[in-house]
């Protein structure tokens, strides 16, 4: 009986292996665009937000950069190349989860939120609006107001569940995938904005209106992630 052995190896993984030993056998040259998303999706038979994923991992080893609207482009080695960031979980796999129980974290704050979580919530927003004017963007910032939402939902379980959520999203591939969305400024605005929003919505304590704004923020976000960049 022949059996073959079983990967637990996440699929973006998979495929970033694939790609990083044509690069090492030379397939592709250094300064040499690798093939399109979608050309890579079809190849491999797997979606074009899964061949993002794999790209970025990639990128993260050193092997590639990623030019977002123009492609992947190889790099050239300088030393031995890092190995890819085999722990990093699926950033597409973090936002579904998110989208699964920030909103209601967020209209639970409304109902507990008090004037210093209020106080809080408005110095957060000021700071990232001061960030976003001088072109910069904070996932420090970032984190501390999602996670102030999750403070004042008055749920242990449900607060360490985001703040572990949250610490995924430091992880290299996410980390760089995010960045990546943060570099563009119509991206940097809309988020800052959906931000601004969620914020005065708690602070007036309509959790509907809250709830609404958070699920529109995350579905901005997730769809910005899965659409082409190139």
């Amino acid at each position: 009986m022949r059996l073959e052995v079983v990967s637990n190896r996440k699929l973006y993984i998979q495929i970033a292996d694939q790609i990083r030993a044509r690069i090492l056998d030379g397939d592709v040259k250094p300064g040499e665009q690798l093939p399109s998303e979608r050309d890579l999706a079809a190849s491999l038979r797997v979606s074009r937000p899964t061949v993002r994923e794999a790209l970025i991992a990639l990128e993260v080893a050193g092997l590639v950069e990623v030019r977002v609207g123009v492609g992947a482009f190889v790099r050239r080695l300088e030393q031995t190349p890092q190995g890819l960031p085999e722990q990093s979980r699926s950033p597409l796999e973090i936002m579904t989860v998110r989208r699964l129980l920030e909103p209601e974290a967020t209209a639970l704050a409304c109902q507990r939120i008090d004037t210093s979580g209020r106080e809080r919530l408005q110095a957060l927003t000021a700071q990232m609006r001061s960030e976003a004017n001088q072109g910069v963007w904070s996932a420090e910032s970032d984190r501390a107001l999602h996670m102030t939402i999750a403070d004042y939902a008055d749920n242990s379980v449900l607060r360490d569940l985001l703040d572990q959520l949250w610490s995924m999203r430091a992880e290299a591939v996410d980390s760089r995938f995010h960045q990546h969305l943060a570099n563009i400024r119509e991206v940097r605005e809309h988020i800052l904005s959906d931000h601004e929003l969620i914020s005065i919505r708690i602070v007036n304590a309509d959790a509907v209106g809250a709830r609404a704004a958070m699920i529109e923020h995350l579905d901005f976000v997730a769809r910005t992630m899965i659409e082409s960049w190139e």
